[in-house]
């Protein structure tokens, strides 16, 4: 599926139920080596961010399926990586479950 900002910004109900299809195409034509932080956030959002030492991390939810409680019983995530000059360094989807 093509990226689509708006579309990947967009929560249908309690999911982003079409992030996990554009990630493909975010990787192939926009999250390209030497992209810097600020322009990723500006394509994605600024969603959550983490700050290490000598690196950045942006994180993106693709899924979270609480079960029939209120901890999550699975989740992925989208993860971007930067290093301390804020230049991307790679990019990979977090999926756990209990």
């Amino acid at each position: 599926m093509k990226f689509e900002q708006n579309k990947w910004k967009t929560r249908n109900d309690i999911d982003y139920n079409h992030r996990e299809f554009m990630i493909q195409d975010l990787k192939d034509h926009y999250l390209k080596p030497g992209i810097k932080y600020n322009e990723v956030a500006k394509l994605l959002g600024e969603n959550y961010n983490e700050r290490s030492g000598d690196s950045i991390q942006l994180q993106y939810e693709i899924y979270t399926d609480f079960g029939t409680d209120i901890d999550p019983v699975e989740t992925k995530t989208f993860i971007v990586n930067f290093n301390s000059d804020s230049v991307l360094v790679n990019t990979r989807i977090d999926h756990s479950s209990k």
